[in-house]
């Protein structure tokens, strides 16, 4: 498929999801649109997608977002299909789609004792009784609780009304932290949306390569500037996000006057 036929593809895609507000659900019907395509269409139409959005465009970027949603691709598209995707992103060496189509971290030991944040008091609160404590309407105990490595207590926190963005902001900036917090932050709805979470979540060197690698596509070229200027991230984060700068570059100076 070429470029032309390829764009026409996105852009029809573009036409029908890009007023699906609801990011989750955008992230299904993207999905169900491409499943019956082959996987070559797919790969095509996905790298027009992130490209379009890479430059900024704000509705490419709604539905870029849908691809990035944890589990709804790889649910809709089965195992063997996504194996599929991703053996034919290589072939084609499409090494970005190969990024957004790469599994996420699994999730490990929930069960981990691990709490180098938490305060001497909530250590000895048994992991129920703070899973209640994150639904408390309390600032205070917002704060306190939002230090916990574990993440069946930080999703829950996260639903918390009275959370706020600097909050969200705090948890995902935690060094050390543990990826499956990282995960749940990545796989909210709410407040994956917001630039700033996105933002520290690419610059958090414990957050893991595939997340971060999603999540360049958003940045602002002085954001990206800064993931480069990071001793502490993983190289390969840090040639993709200098390759995104220099696709910037090109793309000003091809811009009429």
């Amino acid at each position: 498929m070429d470029w032309d036929e390829t764009g026409y593809q996105a852009d029809r895609l573009l036409a029908r999801l890009s007023a699906i507000r609801d990011v989750k659900q955008r992230s299904y019907a993207v999905a169900d649109r491409l499943k019956p395509l082959p996987n070559d269409e797919v790969i095509g139409i996905i790298k027009t997608i992130r490209e379009r959005a890479l430059m900024g465009h704000s509705d490419y970027l709604h539905v870029y977002s849908g691809l990035l949603m944890s589990g709804t691709f790889a649910q809709v598209m089965g195992t063997a299909r996504m194996s599929e995707l991703v053996e034919a992103a290589q072939r084609l060496c499409e090494y970005e789609v190969v990024s957004l189509l790469m599994d996420l971290p699994p999730e490990g030991d929930t069960d981990s004792e691990y709490q180098p944040h938490l305060d001497a008091d909530l250590r000895e609160v048994p992991l129920g009784m703070r899973k209640s404590l994150a639904r408390k309407l309390d600032f205070k105990m917002i704060k306190r609780i939002a230090k916990d490595q574990d993440p069946r207590v930080i999703g829950i926190l996260l639903n918390n009304p009275r959370l706020t963005e600097m909050d969200v902001v705090r948890i995902a900036a935690t060094r050390p932290t543990s990826p499956r917090v990282i995960e749940e932050i990545y796989s909210h709805p709410r407040w994956i949306s917001r630039y700033s979470v996105k933002k520290v979540l690419a610059l958090n060197p414990y957050t893991p390569l595939s997340i971060a690698l999603r999540l360049l596509t958003f940045l602002l070229v002085q954001d990206l500037e800064e993931v480069c200027a990071s001793n502490d991230l993983d190289p390969v984060l840090l040639d993709h996000a200098r390759r995104i700068i220099e696709r910037k570059a090109v793309h000003v100076q091809e811009e009429p006057a």
